[in-house]
């Protein structure tokens, strides 16, 4: 294998590899080659890959101060954004888009050395026309700064090659180019017409066993792939073995998931090394990665305002501040119980009460208070540099990445975080300075462009795109989504240039022909890179049907074992591992000084759903509280009870309510309105400041009505509001709040409880309670109690639903009372004693959020 390669490095020649990756294996294996000869030391090989290489070329010049200044990717985009707002004044139109695009079409149009005149002659339509333009002004840029940008650093190089200013190699060894572009043809013409020795690797000619195999969707084909992997790594361990995806860059990460199910079942549960056992040619986008994300959304701190729910992010991140955030998951807690609004770092300070100031969450607010103060410090305008400097002192304050010890790739992408500071920086060259907001969203940017790719040690199996493959040989091969759809591949011509021009010069895809000779080039190459090699297709894509591709025609395909879908390695497991439902586990009833929470709602629930009345009355186990745009209907029922308190806190009689004038209702209704609202507009920013006040004149409108309802009852007294009650019911110990109690006649009391939102009934047609809350109350109450109600607030009406002596004479109140509170002490009972049957009746949507808990699906289907 790359026989080639020790005489190609015979006296300090040169290799030339199109891809990196190709270059670092051509490294190793020349050592695998030294090493093999028996050779314990040797000089570095000269293997470079083409961006390297021309670099190294540069390098070398005689006089290099009187060369261009290079400048990188991120600095030709930021000139192009330039170019193009030069050209542009809509503000609707997305530069940064436009200027990607415009930047691609460059590489192409220098790729094929395709003078810029000839581009303007042939510009039919404004977009082409207006890339001509951006172009010419992109071009005066660069010569009147002196600097030369990727795209046109071969033709440099090629001049200086031609005018002796550059040390040259007396012999290059050309590898891994699948297509020599004419710019790069230009180059090797030009050190070959210097008496340079050109050779070319031509694609190795392996002619092996070529097997096709089918499988009924794309996770089970890479599972097989997996499988077949593992099988050959067992038969023989230091095979070179690589698994190919035609679509590897749509989702590299689940093709390696699925790719490590068939290769090392269970490899979630495993250390570093089962992480590494695949190498993925294709990276992630380093935005994609949590730690990074987090670092970009505290920064936006600096000049932005965070929603509440971004807030959370950063609460829950492990991240930011020291381990241990249990507090700081009681904050983020409480974060859901306000409305979602948009928060600086000085208002969410102030929204916090000296509660929340705890051991645990003292060291994490404090580095937002740090942030907060460099907040009000920052320039209006500065160097990039500058802002990177800023951005890495800030994330310091704020501990990121976290107090954890760092693993390998998490020390790899720090160290990639830390570069791309300084391309942020070196973006100073091009525009010396700009706002935060703006070199926060540049470094974005940037995050979102750049492709992380960790080096992973000890990785058995490749997983490569067909162009990473270029150049590479294996022992064993397996080529995956080689359908009709994928192969060829859609052809992407360039946008901004003119079609017809792009077939003048041949460039890539401009015709379908070349799509399909290209895509045949390469399936070829792949195909005799190995002695064995795999052709597989799923022959299904979702709900479409899928077929092979009619290029592997020319192979002749060998019959051979098949190699079926290993399936999941968790439903192996499960299979395999011979469980035994245990039935006879009894849950313990109630004794000692155990809690039941939930207080009514709890015996309402052990009614209707025993087990949920277990999970979230004994467990204590609570539903996290989305966060809600506006002002959500549990937060306006909130608001209701808490003005309604305020209303009737002196405890005030029928008498005195009637006694009120128009003035004294709305003082009364005004003051409990202040108190109820003080604490949400305190930190509330302009539009929840609105929300509140339309919120504000919807109460005042729903509290006369409250008090026009009272005055049509008979004789009353208020006796309690907010009425806390420890109590013990059927053996369970229970803690009741009422909303509020009133005295009638003979001292009896009646309660009552307030109902926001759709108004709800109090007994069914057969005269018995919907819910059993208010019988529960009841139950707990020492007095005799002569009735029970709810006062329905909604904004068209306020309404009384009642049950007692004096609201429904056709009711006997006591025996009916008597028959409900047995009810509720049965409940209460069956709660004390540890029941926790599951109610099989309920529909789907009322079982499924403790449906994991309950197996509530498999137990129906089971029975």
């Amino acid at each position: 294998m790359y026989e080639w390669l020790p005489d190609a490095l015979n006296d300090s020649s040169h290799v030339l590899t199109a891809s990196r990756r190709l270059a670092r294996a051509l490294k190793l294996e020349f050592a695998r080659q030294q090493i093999a000869a028996g050779i314990s030391a040797w000089r570095t090989p000269s293997i470079q890959s083409w961006q390297d290489w021309l670099v190294s070329m540069i390098g070398s010049a005689k006089n290099p101060q009187r060369l261009p200044t290079r400048i990188n990717k991120h600095q030709g985009r930021l000139l192009w954004e330039r170019s193009l707002r030069r050209e542009i004044s809509d503000p609707l139109v997305n530069i940064p888009m436009l200027a990607r695009q415009a930047d691609d079409a460059w590489d192409r149009v220098q790729q094929w050395l395709v003078p810029l005149d000839e581009c303007e002659s042939a510009a039919f339509g404004r977009d082409k026309r207006l890339f001509c333009r951006a172009a010419r002004n992109y071009l005066s840029i660069l010569k009147a700064e002196n600097w030369v940008d990727q795209a046109t650093l071969p033709s440099l190089v090629t001049k200086l090659v031609s005018q002796g200013s550059l040390a040259l190699p007396r012999r290059l060894t050309v590898v891994g180019f699948d297509r020599i572009v004419p710019q790069v043809k230009a180059l090797l013409d030009a050190l070959e017409a210097t008496g340079c020795v050109l050779e070319t690797v031509s694609a190795p000619q392996a002619c092996g066993n070529n097997y096709v195999r089918s499988y009924e969707n794309s996770d089970a084909e890479l599972r097989a792939a997996g499988a077949w992997a593992r099988h050959e790594l067992e038969q023989c361990s230091g095979q070179r073995i690589a698994v190919v995806v035609t679509n590897l860059e749509q989702d590299a990460q689940k093709f390696s998931h699925r790719l490590k199910e068939g290769l090392l079942p269970g490899w979630q549960n495993g250390g570093l090394a089962s992480h590494n056992v695949v190498n993925v040619s294709y990276g992630r986008k380093l935005i994609s990665y949590p730690s990074i994300e987090t670092a970009l959304l505290a920064l936006r701190w600096l000049h932005s305002e965070l929603s509440s729910t971004d807030i959370s992010v950063l609460l829950r991140s492990a991240a930011l501040g020291q381990s241990g955030n249990d507090g700081r998951i009681r904050l983020e807690l409480w974060l859901r119980n306000l409305p979602d609004q948009a928060w600086t770092p000085e208002r969410f300070l102030a929204a916090l009460t000296a509660n929340h100031y705890g051991k645990e969450t003292v060291d994490w607010l404090r580095r937002i208070g740090r942030l907060a103060d460099r907040r009000k410090k920052q320039p209006r305008r500065s160097s990039p540099a500058f802002w990177a400097e800023l951005f890495d002192e800030v994330l310091t304050q704020l501990n990121w990445p976290g107090s954890e010890a760092l693993d390998s790739l998490e020390f790899q992408l720090l160290n990639r975080w830390r570069e791309l500071l300084n391309d942020l920086a070196r973006l100073e060259l091009v525009t010396p300075n700009m706002s935060l907001a703006e070199a926060h969203g540049r470094l974005l940017t940037l995050a979102r462009e750049t492709v992380f790719q960790p080096e992973a040690n000890g990785a058995a199996v490749q997983l490569l795109g067909p162009l990473e493959a270029a150049g590479m040989q294996f022992d064993k091969l397996w080529i995956a989504g080689l359908t009709a759809n994928n192969w060829p591949p859609t052809g992407k011509p360039v946008n901004l240039v003119s079609r017809d021009l792009q077939r003048r010069y041949s460039m890539p895809d401009a015709d379908p022909q070349d799509t399909l000779d290209y895509a045949d080039r390469v399936l070829t190459r792949l195909v005799r890179s190995a002695a064995d090699c795999v052709i597989s297709y799923p022959l299904t894509d979702g709900d479409a049907e899928q077929t092979v591709t009619a290029l592997i025609g020319k192979f002749v395909i060998t019959e051979g074992p098949e190699v079926p879908d290993p399936k999941w390695g968790a439903a192996r497991l499960l299979r395999n591992a011979g469980l035994k439902i245990e039935t006879s586990d009894p849950v313990p009833a109630i004794c000692g000084d155990e809690r039941v929470a939930g207080g009514a709602g709890t015996i309402q629930r052990q009614r209707e759903e025993p087990f949920a009345a277990f999970v979230y009355g004994r467990l204590g186990v609570r539903r996290v509280s989305k966060f809600n745009s506006g002002l959500a209907a549990s937060l306006r029922g909130k608001l209701i009870h808490d003005a309604l308190h305020r209303l009737y806190a002196d405890l005030p009689d029928s008498d005195a309510i009637s006694g009120w004038s128009e003035e004294d209702i709305d003082a009364r209704v005004d003051k409990s309105l202040r108190g109820a609202l003080a604490g949400w507009e305190r930190f509330a920013e302009p539009v929840m400041q609105r929300l509140l006040q339309f919120e504000k004149d919807r109460m005042r409108h729903l509290l006369a009505k409250v008090i026009d309802q009272d005055r049509q009852r008979d004789e009353f007294s208020v006796k309690y509001v907010e009425h806390d009650v420890d109590a013990r019911i059927g053996g369970v110990p229970l803690r009741l709040r009422y909303d509020r109690i009133d005295q009638v006649a003979d001292g009896e009391i009646v309660i009552l409880d307030y109902k926001t939102g759709v108004p709800k009934k109090l007994l069914n047609r057969g005269g018995e309670p919907y819910d059993l809350q208010l019988v529960t109350y009841a139950c707990a109450m020492q007095e005799s109690v002569a009735g029970i109600g709810l006062i329905n607030i909604d904004t068209r009406a306020v309404t009384l639903q009642a049950a007692g002596r004096f609201f429904t004479p056709e009711l006997e109140w006591d025996q009916s009372l008597a028959s409900w509170s047995k009810q509720v002490e049965t409940a209460a009972a069956e709660i004390a004693r540890g029941d926790i049957r599951i109610n099989g009746s309920l529909a789907i949507p009322d079982a499924r959020p403790l449906a994991l808990l309950s197996r509530f699906q498999e137990l129906v289907r089971d029975n």
